[in-house]
Formats: structure tokens, C-alpha cells, sequence
């Protein structure tokens, strides 16, 4: 694994939440001064394509999780946070209907979160 690759892989596993690819850029940046946009972006490119990382699209912005199992996220409808909704369930329930595992699938549930709806009613 190349260093920019290990910069890349690195912002996502330490990731508290969901990045954009500037995002990770910026972060990937104060690892490796030396990494350019273009490596980061084709990175992430190639990292999704072996299935190492998942993108969610949100409202037109691309997200990157650092975990590519199938599971549902929350979107906040007032400040765009994405957190991750793990339902173990669901694969149990899918596999069963299906007849078979689901190799992906995406589930994204909007919602207004506990810290803009505490906003809200103020």
C-alpha cells in the first residue's frame, strides 16, 4: 500500500462520522504534506471500487464511510450530519426475503437530530 493510500486510509478508520472527499483531502494533507487532490480523489476512487470504503450520496455531496457493510444511515434533514444506523436485523429479514444475501444496498432515513431539534425548540 502506497503512503498516500495509507494517509487516505488512515482519515477514514479514524473518522469519527462520514467525509467528504475535501474533507479527507484537508486531513490526509496534515499526514502527508506532499499528497495532492487528484490522489486522494483517485484513491478513494479505487478504494470504493475494491470495496473497502462506501459512498453515500447526500443531497448531491458525496459522503465516504469507512465501513462498506451494508447498513442504513440517518440523515439530518437541518445540518446534514450522517450517522451510521446499524440494524442487524435487517440483513437477517433481506436474506430471508430474497433467498440470498444482499451484496449492498443503501437505506438512508431523514430525520432531525437530538442537537437541531434541541435548537429548534429554543
Amino acid at each position: 500500500m502506497t503512503k498516500q493510500r495509507q494517509a487516505v486510509a488512515g482519515v477514514l478508520r479514524e473518522a469519527g462520522g462520514h467525509l467528504s472527499a475535501e474533507e479527507i483531502f484537508r486531513l490526509a494533507k496534515e499526514r502527508l504534506p506532499s499528497i495532492s487532490r487528484a490522489t486522494v480523489y483517485n484513491n478513494l476512487h479505487a478504494m470504493e471500487e475494491e470495496k473497502s470504503i462506501r459512498r453515500i450520496s447526500v443531497d448531491g455531496a458525496d459522503l465516504y464511510d469507512k465501513a462498506y457493510t451494508p447498513h442504513p444511515h440517518l440523515i439530518c434533514e437541518m445540518c446534514g450530519r450522517v450517522e451510521d444506523l446499524p440494524l442487524p436485523w435487517l440483513d437477517d429479514r433481506l436474506a430471508e426475503v430474497l433467498g440470498e444475501t444482499p451484496t449492498s444496498y443503501e437505506f438512508k432515513i431523514n430525520y432531525i437530530c437530538p442537537a437541531c431539534r434541541k435548537k429548534a425548540e429554543k
